[in-house]
């Protein structure tokens, strides 16, 4: 299972271009507190949406990161 990030957000949806149509990923689970910065996250162990992902414009960017990998 890979679980992708989103820092500073509390709540996302990315929308990754596939062929002619979108994947709308959602990214949850984010908080600012005292303590830290928890990011929004969305975790997946489906190896295409893994692959679809890490190949968007979004990944590569850098806006998406992999947050961890179980």
């Amino acid at each position: 299972m890979k679980i992708y990030a989103l820092y500073g957000l509390m709540e996302y949806m990315a929308r990754i271009p596939v062929g002619g149509t979108f994947v709308d990923v959602h990214f949850t689970g984010g908080q600012l507190s005292g303590y830290g910065i928890r990011p929004a996250t969305y975790s997946t162990d489906d190896p295409v949406m893994q692959r679809l992902i890490e190949r968007s414009q979004l990944y590569r960017s850098g806006k998406i990161t992999l947050y961890r990998k179980v």
